[in-house]
């Protein structure tokens, strides 16, 4: 009967509509549980578990019966887990919305809570292709950098960091905004990302934009570690095989199924973190999908993490044309 009766409830489950809500607090283990990327699917991608005695920060309580947590445990793959609460004792518990809001409010406080990101997308931008043709020319003439590549106050020959965006599967494009802190970047810090986010050359508006629509949505690092962190990894895709390919064709255009080619050497499914953006035939940016914890320097393996996305997700503006321009810095 025990047999019979777990294929039944896991069909029973899932017909059932899950929902959860932010909560903080501190789980106490008492117990070595399974800790599951998804409780209704029992699924454990590296068979984690949690460890008897130690303490685990609390992301989310979910609202059917209250019985499942969870918990960030720092050092795996996919930290976010959920465990049962049977397997600990919790502390200090508090939920971020009561139970009864109705689902669209609370998606919607998920999508503003921090810490509760499970991959990151780090956006990489190509200066000139962006500020020639991704821009009109009176939205060109509004920011400073551009205006200085113009005018050859700057020449920029290498990547420069658009973003490192924090995602939550649930909540599609719309993870963002959990605080509005602005930033406080200290000195060497600055120094060290303006090269790689000229915007910082004239001012920290696009900065302050970024790290308050994004930065603020992850909790393990402060505003200097984080754009150094982004700036790290717009480095190791620069200084990669792919970023030295397209770096030694600036002005000239580059074949497309040579870019793949060039990342399947990296891994057989690496093409599938990347998408390479367009204005026409220009490149503008390139956007790779990035595990939640994934390493920054040396290596795009480090960067993209062992098990790239099986299949990839289309994006809009992706260059539709076999051969790809790289623009030159200047006019």
């Amino acid at each position: 009967m025990k047999r019979s009766a777990l294929p039944l409830l896991l069909c029973l489950l899932a017909g059932t509509t899950w929902a959860s809500q932010p909560a903080s607090g501190t789980f106490v283990a008492s117990q070595n549980c399974e800790a599951y990327l998804s409780f209704r699917k029992q699924t454990n991608p590296g068979a984690a578990k949690t460890e008897s005695g130690r303490e685990y920060r609390v992301r989310e309580i979910d609202e059917r019966d209250y019985q499942w947590l969870r918990i960030e445990m720092p050092g795996i793959a996919e930290p976010l887990r959920w465990v049962p609460k049977a397997c600990g004792t919790v502390k200090d518990m508090a939920q971020a919305k009561p139970a009864g809001r109705e689902p669209r409010q609370q998606s919607a406080g998920i999508c503003q809570t921090p810490g509760l990101q499970d991959s990151y997308v780090l956006a990489v931008t190509w200066q000139p292709g962006f500020c020639e043709h991704k821009l009109d020319k009176s939205k060109s003439k509004q920011k400073p950098e551009c205006r200085a590549l113009d005018s050859g106050e700057l020449n920029i020959a290498h990547f420069t960091l658009h973003g490192l965006w924090p995602n939550k599967k649930e909540c599609g494009k719309n993870y963002g905004n959990c605080s509005r802190t602005d930033i406080q970047l200290s000195e060497e810090t600055l120094s060290y990302i303006k090269p790689w986010m000229p915007n910082f050359h004239f001012e920290n508006a696009f900065g302050n934009y970024e790290w308050k629509k994004h930065g603020t949505c992850q909790t393990h690092m402060d505003d200097d570690a984080y754009f150094r962190q982004a700036v790290t990894a717009v480095r190791t895709v620069n200084d990669s095989e792919l970023g030295q390919y397209i770096r030694a064709n600036i002005g000239q255009s580059v074949e497309r199924r040579k870019l793949q080619d060039i990342l399947r050497r990296t891994h057989p499914d690496a093409p599938n973190s990347f998408s390479f953006l367009c204005t026409g035939n220009r490149l503008h940016e390139i956007q790779v999908r990035l595990p939640v914890d994934f390493r920054e320097g040396p290596t795009l393996a480090g960067l993209i993490g062992p098990q790239p996305p099986r299949t990839r997700s289309a994006v809009p503006g992706e260059c539709s044309q076999e051969r790809i321009l790289i623009e030159q810095s200047g006019r």
